[in-house]
């Protein structure tokens, strides 16, 4: 996960700083309600994140957010920062953290991208890496999982997604959220919801998410 109290992005942050809506206070959490919409229109019983972090990892770990959970792969290159999220996760037994030696994108081609129901692009300490994480993962096609990929208010990032036939962009909170598919998706309610309640909920407040999404369901 870029940044999180840990990582600098500067040149391109500051950049966008000027052409962009204003950032969100809790800017590193603004995919967590895209997350937990998304585990309400299908039964995420597998994921794949490139990049673990405190707003990604244990939103995922999170039986209220993600109730159908089995499988959480995560892969990091950062040493340190792989320590102090494995304290927080406390080594749930549904986690399994794999470290690697340089680029993160250098990983995909082992893994079997098919196997995941949702994929989370959030890697790597400046934008090329995690482009070239991006292409490696539109390069094996994948057909069966949802994509998602943090910071999607990047070109380089879009480019590097456009091999996908759908991507969805989510808008209401900067930075963006992108969700990429090949297949056909109901999005558009996800963005309804968030939408409705993007001026009164930060992007972290993980308990009135599930609620919220919970009450559009009932209705």
């Amino acid at each position: 996960m870029i940044l999180e109290n840990r990582r600098v992005f500067a040149p391109l942050r500051l950049c966008l700083k000027y052409f962009s809506a204003p950032r969100a206070l809790k800017d590193y959490a603004t995919h967590i309600p895209i997350l937990i919409g998304l585990a309400r229109l299908r039964e995420v019983r597998s994921v794949l994140e490139f990049g673990c972090g405190h707003y990604s990892t244990l939103t995922f770990l999170n039986a209220s957010a993600f109730p159908h959970l089995e499988r959480l792969h995560s892969i990091e290159n950062d040493d340190s920062w792989a320590q102090t999220i494995q304290e927080a996760a406390r080594d749930d037994h549904r986690w399994r953290l794999q470290l690697v030696k340089g680029e993160i994108s250098e990983s995909v081609a082992d893994l079997d991208l098919e196997s995941f129901d949702l994929i989370l692009i959030d890697d790597s300490q400046i934008s090329e890496q995690r482009a070239a994480t991006i292409r490696a993962v539109a390069a094996k096609e994948p057909k069966h999982p949802w994509i998602v990929i943090h910071d999607f208010e990047f070109g380089e990032y879009r480019r590097a997604a456009s091999a996908f036939p759908r991507r969805y962009r989510f808008r209401a909170y900067n930075p963006e959220t992108g969700v990429i598919t090949n297949q056909v998706n109901g999005f558009q309610a996800i963005d309804r919801v968030i939408k409705s309640k993007a001026k009164l909920l930060e992007p972290d407040a993980v308990v009135q998410w599930i609620d919220s999404f919970r009450q559009d369901v009932q209705d």
